[in-house]
């Protein structure tokens, strides 16, 4: 199966380097895993939410790219049975600490998500959250996640979304028309600097924005559930005046403009 190396060369560049929702601090403490998990959920205050972590009480669930092990350990919490796939080694050891410091369990794999190391109908949910849009194949993942998934199963993904507010106003005119980052960097260097420490140039991870409609074609092979937009902020619109201006309108302006698509979705019988 041909696979994009460079795209995972550049991954494990970026994610080694600073891991997904890294901060300052001792990462063999408790406390500093608790912090990330702060940090996480003011960003992304309707996770909780829409994904329902605590309906898997005694479900095996997958995560596809774990980060720092912040979302799996919501499902851990709730009573699931915890695995997760990465091709980042620092985002395995920090998942590793996270869940030994909270005393939970949990199975992780260094493993390509084109090619799942688990046996077909094996799970009862796979989630993932801002991740398959750093991976070109994600159509072959797709079939992966329908083969382990077991019938009636559930899969519930977060993808950026290609007409945020944030992508429109702070990438594509501030940094990439005022900045003029389009024309020293490319559209796809432009969008890699979307990630802590990507500069677009030296450290590029493969970045796509999704529209509803291509997230539908992705399920395909899936019954939908639901696709819908969340995560707007005031701060996603520039310049200041538009950011002011907007602040009021944000509740009802996030499901159109919001950073994220995010899906819910059951493997067909």
């Amino acid at each position: 199966m041909n696979i994009d190396t460079d795209a995972r060369e550049q991954a494990q560049a970026q994610w080694n380097a600073t891991a997904c929702g890294e901060l300052e601090g001792d990462k063999n403490t408790l406390d500093y895993f608790q912090r990330v998990e702060r940090d996480r959920y003011q960003q992304q205050e309707w996770a909780h939410s829409y994904f329902n972590y605590h309906e898997f009480s005694g479900k095996r669930v997958l995560e596809i790219g774990i980060g720092q092990g912040t979302d799996l350990l919501q499902f851990a919490k709730s009573g699931a049975i915890c695995f997760g796939v990465d091709i980042t080694e620092n985002h395995l050891l920090l998942t590793s600490r996270n869940f030994e410091l909270h005393g939970k369990q949990v199975e992780l794999h260094k493993s390509d998500a084109t090619q799942l190391p688990f046996p077909d109908h094996y799970f009862d949910c796979v989630y993932s959250f801002g991740v398959l849009h750093h991976i070109p194949e994600i159509d072959k993942i797709m079939k992966e996640v329908r083969r382990v998934l077991k019938p009636g199963g559930r899969l519930v993904m977060a993808l950026y979304y290609k007409w945020s507010a944030f992508h429109i106003f702070w990438k594509l005119l501030a940094n990439g028309l005022r900045n003029g980052w389009l024309f020293t960097k490319g559209y796809a260097g432009l969008l890699a600097t979307i990630e802590s420490g990507a500069d677009g140039v030296h450290i590029k991870p493969y970045v796509k924005l999704y529209t509803k409609a291509e997230v539908r074609r992705l399920l395909r092979e899936f019954v939908i559930e639901d696709v819908s937009i969340h995560q707007l902020k005031a701060s996603h619109f520039w310049p200041e005046l538009l950011e002011r201006a907007s602040a009021r309108f944000v509740p009802r302006l996030e499901s159109h403009l919001g950073w994220y698509v995010a899906c819910k979705a059951r493997a067909k019988p």
